[in-house]
């Protein structure tokens, strides 16, 4: 992955909420938890699937059934959406908010429709499709 904006979509909900927070976290280092780093990896498997055409089983990586399983359930998914569709591909919204990017895990168009699929792999916290700032930076930018 490369540059975050620090007006990146997944941090949507933070920085829209609280016009500090982008100040406050200022200078503080990122770090990657473990949960992001398995979050990541399915990301990774995801999108080589989905480019290379094939099911996530068949990449000989050393992961869980059940990581495997549900990143087959969403490569399944986007590829029944049909249409042209772009993965891990960099959008900007940097009109509408400035240094605003972000990368959308999947962008589908058909029938004068854009479809925004944003893979989410984690357990804990839910995160709803409906108004979701994440997903509406994601198709602002793909526009």
């Amino acid at each position: 992955m490369g540059a975050h904006s620090v007006f990146g979509p997944s941090g949507a909900v933070g920085w829209l909420n609280c016009s500090g927070k982008i100040k406050a976290e200022e200078g503080i280092p990122d770090k990657e938890s473990s949960f992001a780093a398995e979050g990541s990896e399915a990301h990774d498997l995801v999108d080589v699937a989905l480019k290379k055409n094939i099911d996530v089983k068949d990449l000989n990586h050393e992961s869980s059934k059940e990581m495997i399983d549900y990143c087959q359930t969403y490569v399944n998914y986007v590829r029944a959406l049909g249409g042209e569709q772009e993965y891990e591909q960099e959008v900007s919204y940097d009109k509408w908010v400035p240094g605003g990017f972000g990368t959308a895990d999947a962008i589908v168009v058909k029938d004068n429709t854009i479809t925004i699929v944003d893979f989410k792999y984690g357990k804990g916290v839910k995160v709803f499709a409906e108004n979701n700032p994440q997903g509406m930076l994601y198709a602002l930018g793909a526009l």
